[in-house]
């Protein structure tokens, strides 16, 4: 499959939002409960995710766009200044498991170079930690809940640079 990885533009906005939401209720489908995907306001989050202001790159097919990963220095306080996060990276179904999302992830280590890089993941996310283990993410033992429609923990993993320097 022929695919294109490009910086956001202010018009890919829109589509990036509409992937970020059909792609987030395909992958938490199994992990939330109460209701709790059903009773998202469809318009409200993809307003709020057309608005995230962090370093984006947008995988495209035929010119549409197919996946996202958003990433960018760590907010994480207790992290030193060698430290970048993808806090995004979302596929719609059909285009997984075709080299978009390692390649939208090599990317964005390449645009992070030199720092490590770390992202949270939900525990039961399997296939996520699975995807990140195989590009060379290890888990940490730390945690941090998330709520979706109750609580669940994430857990942090990171990509130490000197780990894949040799």
């Amino acid at each position: 499959m022929e695919f294109t990885i490009r910086p956001l533009t202010e018009e890919d906005r829109q589509g990036k939002a509409r992937v970020h939401y059909k792609s987030w209720l395909k992958t938490y489908n199994h992990i939330a409960v109460n209701d709790y995907l059903e009773n998202l306001d469809k318009a409200q989050f993809i307003q709020k995710s057309s608005l995230h202001n962090l370093p984006t790159l947008v995988a495209t097919v035929n010119h549409e766009i197919v996946g996202f990963i958003t990433y960018g220095k760590t907010k994480i306080e207790s992290d030193s200044d060698d430290w970048s996060e993808i806090y995004a990276l979302y596929l719609l179904e059909a285009y997984q498991k075709h080299m978009i999302g390692y390649a939208l992830t090599q990317r964005a280590l390449e645009l992070s170079y030199p720092d490590n890089v770390t992202l949270w993941v939900v525990e039961e996310n399997t296939q996520a930690i699975q995807f990140y283990e195989q590009i060379g993410f290890k888990k940490t033992a730390q945690k941090q809940p998330t709520f979706f429609g109750k609580t669940y923990q994430e857990v942090r993993m990171d990509f130490i640079r000197t780990e894949h320097d040799n």
